[in-house]
């Protein structure tokens, strides 16, 4: 019995009709009668019943249509896991996220990386706004951003939930406190994202509800920047948690009152189709995600 038997047999099965079953698969009424006539001596009892009036399936071939389709099923399922490793032995992966998720995406990609070095990847770092219209446009194939996104030709699936924290450098006097509050802050020189970044625009709002007027010692573009000065002791900032990136000699400290989260998210283009590298990216975010709490 080979393959071609249980497509045969299922055409048939599917059609009543020998013709039409032919000429579905293209191939000629004899060629098709014959290949079942050799299946049936394969299983030992006819599966048609073959009158002037039709064809009809009998019992035995009602119970062996039921194992044909799902072989056939097995098989196509096989063919589309392997054609899937396939693509992500030689395919590519386009990744957007903002500089405040460096420190998920990254892992993440390196994962992907190691478990697919023929892997083509492009990871493109900006602001929320730009990936957005980049994913929207087809120039990448998944996006880190917030949910709801921005643009209606996105979807945004949560992963996990943003928090804004304080970020010191470990001998910091603050490094010890358990929930730091705004009166701890005062003195304190900070070095934020700069102005026009959704980051920064959460941390602003999050000071004028509390009334807290920083004292700012350094603005940048650049997460690794700002976390480069704190370590250095010379300032303190607020940034999203978790997943800092070269988040070593750093802690992370929870404020007090608590700022209002946002949901992180993956983003993807509505009806597009995802391609196996996207999704096997997708599942590393999750799973990081999923794995620190967020």
């Amino acid at each position: 019995m080979e393959l071609r038997h249980l497509r045969y047999f299922s055409a048939v099965a599917d059609a009543l009709h020998f013709g039409r079953a032919a000429r579905r698969l293209h191939v000629s009424q004899p060629t098709l009668s014959h290949q079942i006539h050799q299946l049936e001596e394969e299983v030992g009892t006819p599966l048609f019943e073959r009158a002037r009036s039709g064809v009809r399936l009998t019992q035995a071939g009602e119970l062996f249509r039921t194992y044909a389709s799902r072989a056939l099923e097995d098989v196509n399922a096989g063919l589309s896991a392997v054609g899937a490793l396939r693509g992500l032995a030689t395919g590519a992966l386009r990744v957007g996220y903002p500089p405040s998720m460096r420190g998920l995406v990254v892992p993440a990609l390196a994962a992907v990386l190691r478990r697919h070095p023929g892997l083509a990847l492009s990871a493109q770092e900006a602001v929320v706004r730009k990936l957005e219209r980049q994913l929207a446009d087809g120039k990448l194939d998944v996006g880190l951003g917030y949910a709801p996104a921005r643009l209606a030709d996105l979807d945004a699936e949560p992963v996990f939930d943003s928090r804004l924290t304080l970020v010191v450098a470990r001998g910091h006097a603050l490094a010890g406190v358990e929930s730091v509050g705004m009166k701890l802050l005062t003195e304190e020189p900070f070095a934020l994202l700069s102005r026009g970044l959704r980051v920064r625009a959460r941390v602003d709002a999050h000071f004028a509800a509390m009334r807290f007027a920083p004292r700012i010692a350094l603005e940048s573009n650049a997460v690794a920047t700002v976390l480069a000065i704190v370590r250095a002791g010379l300032a303190v900032t607020v940034l999203p948690e978790p997943r800092l990136a070269d988040a070593e000699r750093l802690v992370v400290k929870r404020l007090s009152p608590a700022p209002r989260s946002e949901l992180a998210a993956l983003l993807w283009r509505k009806g597009a189709p995802r391609t196996p590298a996207a999704e096997l990216f997708a599942a590393e975010v999750r799973a990081r995600a999923k794995e620190d709490g967020g």
